[in-house]
């Protein structure tokens, strides 16, 4: 019997032919955990442009240190509640090379930068074994490759991780190699021309789900503009990312897609973090919550105290403010006091529930998935006529039913969303009206005493 699958029916033979296939549901790309950070200066090695790292990297090898080093405190501090941090990494100038006798190769470190410098090849020849030798990397003190090299195929050695290697001459080496070891140098760390070029480039062309500019000064100018670059992104190019900014308190944003954190925190080992590094810590776990989380009461749990720590006046000014800000609680925990944006001046299109990172959390979630469900299954694949139309509101309102289940948003009937022919042959006009769950965050209750 014939068989197959098929695209029309104009097959000749009897038989079956059957196509397998997905039942056409959009693919949504998630964006939870992602966290892009913005820097404004060198590491000094890895790649020029986004180094995307986890928990688990190994960052000796993408960007030359440890999450111990002190310029890092603010990605450490991300990387406790992020799966992912996209770390721009603006840097520019040489590599270091190293080219000596009795070694077959021209070694070049992987990356530009002066980290280069810190590297070491070693070759070993064993009397034992004299048709192999090892080659042996190091990264300061570490050793972070090494590889047996036939000696009569020395063009098989093309580097590792951390350098290149290019066989020096042509010809046999055999009679070339000998013992020896040498350290790279001449490699350097310039800054890049057009560092707004490069943030640009990163933030429109990533995927993230939040942006932020920890670990800069307070003052640095990139604040300010990240807060420019997030307005265009959000209201021109409908892409809906959060930044999470450090501050002094004395600037207010007044924009519900950027939160300002104005302190910090003592860890238990002693070691205080501040306002500029802790934000690092709420940008990763606002990446990760989803609009059924709110983050009110989220608990730092390796900290023992709020640094610095606010006093109760403080603390409701900087709430009213817009401003973030970690309190210290009894038995030495700390906690973010409220899940707020900047917005702090309301109005009937931008009212007061607006300055709820949860509630716009909801709101973003419902315009991105609606967005991408719309280019993905139905612009240019649905007519727009009244059946195409009702397939797309049955669609939308078998998702918000979904979020309803879910406590993202409640009391939703199908009459809150109409789906309408737009102005033009090929537009549709979508009304909808929702509203979004909070948290409970205040509790007023009153004890009567018989």
């Amino acid at each position: 019997m014939a068989g197959g699958t098929w695209k029309i029916q104009n097959k000749r033979r009897p038989g079956a032919y059957i196509n397998v296939v997905g039942n056409g549901e959009a693919v949504i790309e998630s964006v939870a955990g992602r966290v892009l950070m913005l820097r404004d200066k060198s590491l000094g090695w890895g790649n020029s442009g986004v180094i995307e790292l986890t928990s688990g990297s190994n960052f000796i090898e993408k960007i030359g240190t440890t999450l111990e080093d002190p310029d890092l405190v603010a990605l450490k501090e991300t990387l406790k509640g992020a799966e992912t941090v996209l770390l721009l990494n603006p840097s520019a100038g040489t590599p270091a090379k190293l080219e000596k006798d009795g070694m077959p190769w021209v070694i070049t470190a992987k990356y530009p930068g002066e980290k280069g410098n810190k590297l070491t090849v070693s070759v070993e020849l064993k009397p034992d074994d004299p048709d192999n030798l090892k080659v042996t990397t190091l990264f300061g003190t570490s050793v972070v490759d090494e590889q047996i090299i036939n000696a009569h195929s020395l063009g098989d050695f093309t580097g590792n991780d951390y350098v290149t290697a290019t066989l020096a001459t042509t010809g046999d080496k055999d009679t070339t190699v000998s013992n020896a070891s040498g350290t790279l140098t001449g490699g350097t760390t310039e800054g890049i021309s057009d560092l707004t070029s490069m943030i640009n480039d990163a933030l429109e062309n990533e995927n993230y789900a939040v942006v932020t500019t920890a670990g800069l000064d307070i003052k640095s100018n990139l604040n300010q503009l990240l807060v420019q670059s997030l307005k265009r992104l959000r209201e021109d190019e409908g892409r809906k990312v959060r930044a999470v900014i450090p501050s002094d308190g004395a600037t207010n944003y007044n924009y519900e897609g950027v939160s300002a954190v104005i302190n910090g925190y003592t860890l238990n080992d002693g070691s205080n973090i501040s306002a500029k590094d802790a934000t690092g810590f709420f940008a990763g776990i606002s990446a990760s919550a989803d609009a059924a989380t709110s983050l009110t009461y989220y608990e730092v749990t390796d900290a023992i105290s709020a640094f610095p720590k606010l006093d109760n006046d403080k603390t409701i000014k900087a709430l009213n403010d817009g401003q973030v800000l970690f309190t210290t609680r009894p038995g030495q925990r700390v906690v973010i006091e409220q899940d707020i944006d900047t917005l702090t001046k309301f109005s009937g299109t931008k009212p007061k529930v607006f300055s709820k990172n949860r509630v716009m959390r909801t709101l973003d979630e419902i315009a991105t998935n609606t967005e991408q469900v719309f280019e993905q299954s139905f612009l240019g694949k649905v007519g727009n006529n009244a059946a195409g139309r009702d397939l797309f509101k049955a669609n939308r309102i078998s998702y918000l039913t979904d979020l309803m289940n879910k406590n993202i948003i409640q009391d939703f009937k199908n009459s809150d969303i109409t789906v309408e022919k737009g102005n033009d042959s090929d537009s549709i006009v979508v009304n909808l009206a929702i509203t979004p769950v909070d948290a409970m965050e205040k509790l007023y209750m009153t004890v009567v005493v018989g």
